[in-house]
């Protein structure tokens, strides 16, 4: 459908110029500047034509993520890639940080106040107050569990090449963090079983993981930044 993969691409880009059209000396519009949606969105699609800009939106990011002492501020829209941006910019230890938060709000907090599914809103229910307004409080509503999608892709390092369809081809690159302690996490694919496990034993940090009967895998480490080609079977990894 090449006439609508076209049309598609031309509305991007028009929508891309459109944006940048109202960007004030490079930068988002002044009201924009401290909302973590805003400059995640801005971030994410390219809008920054300068690189400075792009920094100092990134900056400004991470100011609202530590001033709200790692809670997150981002509603259903930029909760759901919230974590995926920060890691592709350099920042898992920032989205760590708010994935293990306890304040309000955060994945945690809900679960504090005994979340077992993901709820619409994050004080759906709390132990002090009880049940939120009932026009607005969904028990089993998705929006907020896309974090478990960031869990597989960058906390496990679970995915697939987008240029090779069916998993017959992935892309593994764990991003550990010692505050999580451990993981392990798996996935039937297409192409078969994918397993992901690590832990760490002292300052040893270990990897075991599995590459489906015939698939093969690029495996990046997270002290490397090159891939290396992995083929079908059980693999460790010590560190």
């Amino acid at each position: 459908r090449m006439d609508d993969a076209a049309w598609c691409a031309e509305s991007a880009e028009r929508a891309l110029a459109r944006l940048r059209s109202i960007l004030e000396d490079g930068r988002l519009p002044e009201h924009f500047r401290q909302m973590q949606t805003a400059i995640l969105f801005a971030l994410r699609l390219g809008v920054f034509t300068d690189q400075a800009r792009a920094a100092e939106a990134k900056a400004a990011l991470l100011k609202s993520i530590e001033d709200r002492k790692h809670c997150l501020a981002t509603g259903f829209l930029g909760s759901a890639f919230i974590l995926d941006e920060l890691t592709e910019l350099g920042e898992a230890e920032h989205a760590y940080s708010l994935l293990l938060s306890h304040g309000f709000p955060s994945w945690l907090y809900s679960v504090d106040q005994g979340a077992t599914t993901v709820w619409e809103r994050w004080n759906s229910y709390t132990k002090k107050d009880g049940f939120g307004p009932v026009d607005m409080n969904s028990f089993n509503h998705y929006a907020y569990g896309s974090v478990l999608a960031w869990m597989f892709r960058h906390a496990a390092g679970i995915a697939s090449d987008p240029a090779t369809p069916g998993f017959r081809k992935l892309h593994l690159a764990p991003k550990p963090d010692r505050r999580l302690g451990f993981m392990k996490a798996s996935y039937r694919s297409a192409a078969g079983l994918i397993r992901s496990e690590w832990h760490y034993e002292g300052e040893e940090w270990i990897w075991s993981f599995t590459v489906p009967e015939g698939a093969t895998a690029d495996v990046v480490l997270p002290w490397e930044s090159k891939p290396a080609m992995y083929p079908s079977g059980s693999h460790q990894i010590r560190h």
